[in-house]
């Protein structure tokens, strides 16, 4: 899919309209280098253009206003500007921009909440985000999987923030899971992704499930409960037989029998109420666990910290405040869920309870009664021992069960973690040749950019298969990094194209200012002769001489001009 146009529009009419086509595409800021060093936050909305673009592919669009940008404005500005017009932003993707009947998707969004919410699909309103991105992997990459998610898949088309572009493969963060980083290279690849998902979901069972064995642990392993189980049952063999050596008469066996059928109903229901709260103890413990994972700190001297680092730091998107409130509004949406079974979980134990405490009576009057009848005071102590046995062999029980039952899950999950894990490693032949194809472009485009031969390594862990690049001079610049990073994008769209892999057309990179004329050239060069798109902002002071600017500049911005004109 190729970038066709971005539309900014508001209540007054179209803001900007803005056409893109193949190759180079620049949105050359004009202010003059000595200015931008004397003025802060004098940007024009060069990068915004990105963003918004980035916005409508689905990113939450805080960095559209709150961003260093506009740093010489309150943050608040171009945010009630697009609220208060109503601002509404269109892209359209076309398969082939040389073909005016080309397969499209026109996608729609605004920055209005609720029911005034406007996320569009060829016209169809998606105000669920997972359902919007679902949708918009379908029409692009024409697949159902659900790992990696449509915004994980176009990362890498999407260089905005600082880390993308220091990063060429590990696109997502440093915290990701190493199975969705699998899942990701595998559909970059070109290569069934089902199974990383399935193994994905595996190994948040399998977590769940070691959890779960460190509680049993608790009241002790395995093996102590069956020592355990095996004494009371001894003793209750021996308790049996010492009861039945009295001499009993024909009404008193049935009353026997009525207290044995009590006593084993008590054994019932001790075991379901060990059962419950055992289970209830789980969800409190892991409720106090997620708890201490709250964060409380200074915010106030955070800030501080930030505003410096905004001085030095041209993208810090996300606030620390808003980072804090994050993790900790995670934090409460997981408690809210794992104790959403309390309620009903407390209000069963209670019932059972009160049924026990039937049983008990039940016990208590049966045990009066035989008593009437004459029965030695010994068989009252035998019958009373009896009780408690069968009630602690009810509760080992229950432990015993709960610890087979996860031995059963934890050998069913390695089982079917080593079935996924064969099916993945059956590829590696697959994976390998796809990674030869894929660097014979990357080489190539990195020796036509800086002389030098970058190659792309699969290599297989306990985790499952990573990527990575290897740089053979060592270290990059700033500058070289950047350069690398194009190569790395460029390579994929011919490398996506010679396999028939679906894919983005367009590249978005930023801070392109630090790298050399001659870098520069040739990236100009490369970007006109691919079957892509190239979209970059930059300060027209930083492109070379050389260079005629008319033939690639898709946008001119400066202080008089801005993007929004606020």
């Amino acid at each position: 899919m190729f970038l066709k146009r971005l539309n900014i529009k508001g209540k007054a009419g179209v803001i900007r309209e803005i056409s893109f086509k193949k190759g180079l595409n620049l949105i050359v800021d004009e202010t003059p280098e000595i200015q931008n060093q004397q003025t802060t936050g004098n940007n024009v909305g060069k990068t915004t253009v990105l963003r918004l673009i980035d916005y409508c592919l689905g990113s939450k669009g805080e960095s559209i206003y709150k961003d260093t940008e506009f740093s010489n404005q309150p943050n608040t500005t171009i945010e009630n500007f697009l609220i208060d017009n109503e601002v509404l932003i269109t892209i359209e993707l076309v398969e082939d921009l040389n073909d005016d009947n080309s397969e499209s998707i026109i996608i729609e969004r605004n920055f209005l909440k609720r029911t005034k919410k406007v996320q569009k699909i060829n016209g169809e309103n998606y105000t669920d985000d997972k359902k919007f991105d679902t949708e918009l992997k379908k029409l692009i990459f024409k697949t159902k999987v659900d790992k990696p998610t449509f915004r994980q898949i176009i990362s890498k088309n999407i260089r905005i923030d600082k880390d993308r572009m220091d990063k060429i493969v590990r696109v997502l963060g440093s915290f990701v899971k190493k199975e969705e980083y699998e899942a990701l290279f595998l559909f970059w690849l070109g290569v069934n992704t089902d199974k990383s998902a399935e193994k994905n979901k595996l190994r948040d069972e399998q977590k769940r499930e070691i959890s779960f064995r460190r509680r049993l642990q608790k009241d002790g392993e395995l093996a102590l409960i069956e020592q355990k189980l095996a004494f009371h049952n001894g003793k209750i063999e021996e308790l049996e037989k010492q009861k039945s050596t009295f001499n009993l008469n024909e009404n008193f066996n049935a009353e026997i029998e009525q207290l044995n059928q009590v006593k084993f109903a008590l054994n019932r229901v001790s075991a379901e109420i060990s059962r419950l709260e055992t289970r209830k103890d789980l969800i409190i413990e892991s409720k106090t666990d997620l708890e201490k994972e709250y964060t409380n700190v200074d915010t106030e001297q955070i800030r501080n910290l930030y505003n410096r680092a905004n001085a030095l730091i041209a993208n810090i998107q996300v606030s620390f405040e808003e980072t804090l409130k994050f993790h900790n509004d995670l934090i409460s949406e997981k408690i809210k869920y794992i104790t959403n079974e309390l309620p009903e979980l407390e209000k069963k134990i209670k019932s059972l309870n009160a049924e026990l405490l039937r049983y008990r009576k039940q016990e208590d009057d049966l045990t009066a009664k035989l008593q009437k009848t004459g029965v030695a005071e010994d068989l009252e102590i035998i019958v009373g021992e009896l009780n408690k046995q069968y009630e602690r062999k009810g509760n080992l029980e229950e432990q015993r069960r709960l610890w087979e039952a996860s031995d059963e899950n934890i050998k069913r999950i390695e089982g079917d973690l080593q079935l996924i894990n064969e099916e993945i490693t059956s590829n590696d032949d697959l994976i390998k040749n796809r990674v030869t194809q894929f660097n014979k472009y990357f080489t190539k485009m990195s020796e036509i950019l800086y002389d030098e031969n970058y190659i792309l390594t699969p290599t297989q862990t306990n985790a499952g298969y990573d990527l990575n690049v290897t740089n053979i001079e060592g270290n990059p610049s700033t500058g070289k990094k950047k350069g690398q990073i194009a190569a790395f994008d460029f390579a994929y769209i011919q490398f996506a194209d010679d396999l028939d892999i679906k894919c983005l057309h367009f590249i978005l990179h930023d801070q392109l200012e630090n790298i050399h004329d001659n870098q520069l050239n040739t990236l100009v060069e490369v970007a006109e002769n691919l079957n892509g798109q190239y979209i970059v902002p930059i300060l027209r002071d930083k492109i070379p001489a050389n260079i005629d600017v008319s033939k690639y500049e898709i946008l001119s911005l400066s202080q008089s001009d801005k993007l929004f004109k606020v």
